[in-house]
């Protein structure tokens, strides 16, 4: 069976199972491009007659990202050239997405309860993402890494929590805009109400996909699920702990849990039911999908084999001959 994108459909879901046992920021890429070069061929000056993977199970990982040949440009990911439009793009996303928020703080009956909300979660999430992938860009075009193979002190670390941010905060924001628009939307709707609601997913989409290419990886779903799982914790410790909801108090809600659809202690059937269908089905499916979605779009890579000595050389002055062997 084939796709619309002339490949084997369930090649995908073989990608998602070997990206399970690789690490959790791998920078080796086998993208949807990368799945139509014959198995054996290394991109570059390397010797076409490479070991096959398949036919050598117990190949080593290093063995298999040699065969691929490319790997994951940080600093073209996460700071993109040219610099300049780039940054200030991500500046201006930044400040919206940053408004947004505090315009959602400000239009609430009760400030001190706008962290209560899923929403509010996704909205102070994707507020961590944007802030940090601006600062990352900056950093990474003040500070590139002299070894292009490995995540460690200053850009290890920006590197690392914006793309665990951008694992996170996507699929997060997927889950509550479909919940909103499904169980929670009354027919009232404003700016700030979309925004939270939909505008933001928009937002660091263009971001992350289109501004910087940063790709999910499998084993990332983790730090989606952990989400998840402390919020469905909170709604269950606000239930049971008489901390109380204040709309009740004015008549907004007739239940006090933070939401009617996941009313602890009043309907505990209903919520348990949406609570493992969200865990153990939406999330999963949305995942794959957001995780799709990346797989398919083209990585910002170098060719190891080729970059190897520009990078141990001045990056400022070799920039531009790197810059030939990227693969958009």
């Amino acid at each position: 069976c084939y796709s619309p994108f002339n490949m084997p459909s369930c090649s995908c879901f073989i990608a998602v199972g070997r990206e399970f046992n690789r690490p959790m920021f791998d920078l080796a890429e086998n993208t949807a491009a990368s799945q139509d070069e014959p198995r054996g061929k290394i991109i570059g000056s390397v010797s076409s007659d490479a070991p096959d993977i398949e036919e050598n199970p117990e190949l080593s990982k290093e063995a298999a990202d040699h065969d691929n040949g490319r790997r994951l440009d940080i600093v073209k990911t996460f700071s993109p050239l040219p610099r300049l439009p780039y940054i200030a793009a991500k500046l201006f996303f930044m400040a919206w997405i940053i408004s947004i928020m505090v315009l959602s703080i400000r239009d609430s009956k009760f400030p001190s309860f706008w962290l209560a909300y899923l929403t509010h979660w996704g909205v102070l999430l994707i507020t961590a993402y944007a802030i940090m992938s601006f600062v990352s860009a900056i950093y990474l075009a003040v500070r590139p890494p002299t070894d292009p193979n490995v995540l460690e002190g200053g850009v290890g670390f920006f590197a690392k929590a914006t793309w665990t941010l951008f694992a996170a905060a996507l699929p997060f924001q997927v889950v509550l805009t479909i919940l909103f628009w499904v169980l929670e939307f009354d027919g009232d709707l404003n700016y700030v109400s979309f925004m939270v609601h939909g505008g933001g997913l928009i937002l660091i989409t263009i971001d992350g996909f289109f501004l910087s290419r940063i790709p999910l990886r499998a084993k990332q779903f983790i730090f989606f699920e952990l989400l998840s799982c402390l919020y469905i914790l909170w709604s269950v410790l606000h239930a049971f702990s008489g901390i109380g909801n204040p709309y009740v108090d004015i008549g907004d809600q007739t239940d006090d849990a933070v939401y009617n659809t996941l009313a602890w202690r009043n309907k505990p059937v209903g919520a348990l039911i949406l609570a493992a269908g969200v865990f153990f089905v939406a999330n999963p499916l949305i995942y794959l999908f957001c995780w799709t979605v990346s797989w398919l779009l083209p990585r910002r890579c170098y060719e190891a084999n080729k970059t190897e000595e520009s990078f141990g050389n001045n990056f400022e002055d070799d920039e531009a001959a790197n810059e030939a062997v990227v693969v958009y």
